[in-house]
């Protein structure tokens, strides 16, 4: 739904709510796209299945994920996952800032978030999409742990 500009972001809190219509008007991305209506009516009424499917995809992967470094590469930890399809993993080993992490990482074919332009909590932390097939992720774990290793014997 985000390539189309229609989600939903629900929040009780008034003042948090604020805070967010203000994140989304500053960030210009708070227009609906063309088909955006139409996309999120029928993801609501008749996309479960898919939905219910791609949800055991995507937990497949993240486990995939998180197993490979826990096998790979134990220094960096996978934090548990939060329902999206976003893996953080705790990079502060190296210590480098979360960009010139994710520098690194470009160098090496894989582009990732840096941690920090999530908040000064996300310091040391890389964010990596896992909402990809199983070969793509895997290709994209092995130029990870290149980097990181590499990075480690700097």
């Amino acid at each position: 739904m985000a390539g189309l500009q229609c989600a939903n972001i629900f929040a009780a809190d008034k003042t948090v709510r604020a805070k967010i219509e203000k994140a989304l008007h500053e960030n210009e991305v708070s227009m609906i796209g063309p088909f955006g209506i139409d996309a999120l009516t029928a993801a609501y009424n008749q996309c479960g299945d898919w939905l219910d499917q791609l949800n055991l995809y995507l937990n497949e992967n993240y486990l995939m994920l998180k197993e490979f470094f826990q096998t790979q590469l134990p220094q960096f930890p996978v934090a548990p996952l939060e329902g999206t399809y976003l893996a953080w993993v705790d990079c502060s080993i190296l210590g480098k800032t979360s960009q010139e992490v994710s520098d690194l990482m470009l160098k090496n074919g894989v582009r990732i978030n840096p941690g920090a332009i999530y908040g000064k909590e996300g310091e040391g932390f890389i964010r990596i999409n896992f909402a990809c097939p199983k070969e793509t992720l895997k290709e994209e774990l092995l130029r990870i742990k290149n980097a990181l290793l590499n990075a480690l014997k700097q």
